[in-house]
């Protein structure tokens, strides 16, 4: 990828997102803006409401209305997982199907993490795939993804060519970097870990 090409993420806000995990990729997709050598990969937030509420209180004005999403316009799309209680069933919607098989016939990168991978399989793009979800819930996820015809793994990180999911929000910078990976390659994933001081595996 060159230099001068700034990668753009999509990042689709539900009502009743987790916010940890919205957090997570504006934060680590952040990072890139203190390294000079690497790409900046910016973050553009968008949802169907003026005004988004994460379930635990965290309040984002999309920077574009859904209406004015053009799938070509970005490199990737992430979505947070949210809570049903507070609104979050609305991803489960049409134009938002609309845009994630778009992506996907494109071969974007489609980040998922904890429940936020359920949309992913109802658009119909798990079909054999390798995924996770959240596995503490009355509302059956894993049973959602593998009706939808994924391959659930039981592991905390997964990734099948272009998709990655997640098992909860533990998991959110994890899933960060990776798209940091997909996005400007290893090499910026690494060095983005290491000024975070991230001692883990990714």
């Amino acid at each position: 990828m060159s230099v001068n090409h700034e990668p753009n993420v999509l990042l689709f806000l539900g009502s009743g997102f987790e916010d940890l995990e919205a957090v997570a990729v504006l934060d680590v997709c952040g990072w890139t803006e203190y390294r000079d050598h690497i790409p900046r990969v910016r973050v553009t937030t968008t949802g169907f409401h003026d005004e988004v509420r994460g379930r635990f209180g965290l309040v984002i004005r999309p920077d574009v209305p859904f209406t004015n999403v053009v799938a070509d316009d970005y490199d990737a799309i992430a979505l947070p997982g949210g809570f049903r209680s507070h609104g979050y069933d609305e991803v489960y919607d049409r134009r938002l199907y609309t845009l994630l098989r778009e992506l996907d016939t494109i071969g974007k990168t489609i980040a998922t993490m904890c429940v936020g991978v359920l949309p992913v399989a109802e658009a119909g793009l798990l079909e054999g795939k390798r995924a996770t979800t959240y596995p503490y819930s009355r509302h059956d996820n894993r049973v959602q993804l593998a009706a939808a015809g994924a391959i659930v793994v039981d592991e905390p990180l997964v990734v099948d060519e272009h998709l990655i999911s997640c098992a909860g929000p533990a998991h959110a910078v994890d899933v960060a970097l990776l798209l940091i990976d997909a996005l400007i390659g290893p090499e910026a994933r690494a060095e983005v870990s290491k000024h975070m001081v991230n001692e883990g595996k990714t």
